[in-house]
């Protein structure tokens, strides 16, 4: 059951390449039996951990956002179903099944999380294996969501790396923008979009990031703020509302972008912001690069019109750190995520490849 596809570009990757993680913020600790994680809702002022004892912790986490990132969401369900797998004596399909779906429902529409935790079901349906050997492949499949993250992650942003240096040879260094937060705070390793941007910068490569601040969450200025200060990386925080001035007149070369769920045809939904800036960078002669695991690669979906897009409560539209900042009847549409079409994409980039939308479906491992 091993979640590795690779496809290494230019490899093998040297050794040197991101080796220092003094400079990266963890987002969970886990030893085998004891998980905690990061409580991401009292960044940049407080770095509380969590202990995260079975399903129904790792629920609340992910569906209160203590815990968001696609890849960081199917970790830290994986490891709190198989806290509870641990604990277990006898195999009981059923109370498994019920258990993941309970755990999808956290987060519709991160589909690394369905990817990674019904990854169990081919298992639990084997026909010849005993009870007893189904619960033990079903706990060796679920630390290897855990363990198989940081291989798959460090191939990931080698290979966007690559495409960077292919798609601008004759700059030095690059001038970026990205939304959100797609670092270590959003997987168990360096992260995906800023994961490369840490990567640029660890090579010298980087001139400026851009970040967005991302209402009404303010993953930006809360997260990827402060891993940026904490590596020492080059940036400047602005307003949503900001992106077109900055592209028209700072000379942005690119923007590198997460995801939570990508179509076959290459149609990508991210946090809330990520279309508008893919129409901007469009009318900007900008590329616009999504970064992504293969397990965010949603091979039940033909195209995004049938991605389900998660809404929040008003409150969080209505309210900084618990402050109410508009009237409170006032009426709120607060969707968490967009859909970029595929025609705003330049490619796709990702741990099999980097490919633009048009060739990804050929291209994804069956």
């Amino acid at each position: 059951m091993s979640l590795k596809i690779n496809k290494i570009i230019n490899g093998p990757i040297p050794d040197s390449f991101l080796f220092d993680e003094t400079k990266r913020l963890d987002s969970l600790k886990f030893d085998g039996q004891n998980l905690e994680v990061l409580d991401q809702l009292l960044l940049p002022h407080e770095f509380k951990y969590i202990p995260i004892l079975n399903v129904s912790d790792a629920f609340d986490v992910i569906k209160s956002m203590q815990v968001r990132g696609a890849p960081l969401i199917a970790v830290v369900g994986s490891l709190g179903l198989l806290l509870e797998l641990q604990k277990m004596s006898e195999l009981n399909s059923d109370e498994i099944r019920k258990k993941i779906e309970f755990l999808i429902s956290s987060r519709p529409t991160a589909v690394d999380l369905r990817n990674s935790l019904t990854g169990i079901f081919p298992i639990l349906e084997k026909e010849g294996d005993s009870d007893g050997v189904k619960l033990e492949k079903c706990r060796e499949y679920l630390l290897e969501v855990y363990t198989s993250e940081k291989l798959q992650n460090r191939i990931l942003v080698w290979n966007a790396y690559q495409e960077l240096l292919a798609a601008f040879p004759n700059k030095n260094k690059l001038t970026v923008m990205t939304i959100c937060n797609t670092g270590s705070l959003a997987t168990v390793s360096w992260g995906t979009a800023l994961g490369v941007i840490r990567a640029l910068h660890s090579e010298n490569r980087l001139e400026l990031a851009y970040v967005l601040e991302t209402r009404p969450y303010n993953q930006g200025i809360r997260l990827t703020a402060t891993e940026l200060i904490h590596g020492d990386v080059p940036f400047k925080l602005i307003t949503d509302s900001m992106a077109a001035w900055a592209m028209k007149n700072h000379q942005v070369n690119c923007v590198l972008v997460g995801a939570d769920n990508v179509a076959r045809n290459g149609d990508t939904a991210n946090k809330i912001g990520t279309y508008m800036l893919a129409v901007l960078a469009k009318h900007h002669n900008i590329n616009f690069y999504p970064v992504v695991p293969f397990t965010t690669i949603n091979k039940n979906i033909a195209t995004g019109a049938a991605i389900k897009i998660e809404e929040r409560p008003s409150g969080e539209l209505l309210r900084v750190n618990g402050v109410l900042v508009g009237h409170e009847q006032c009426p709120v549409w607060n969707p968490a995520f967009d859909v970029t079409p595929a025609e705003l994409i330049t490619k796709i980039l990702t741990d099999f490849g980097n490919w633009s939308p048009r060739l990804l479906e050929e291209q994804i491992p069956k």
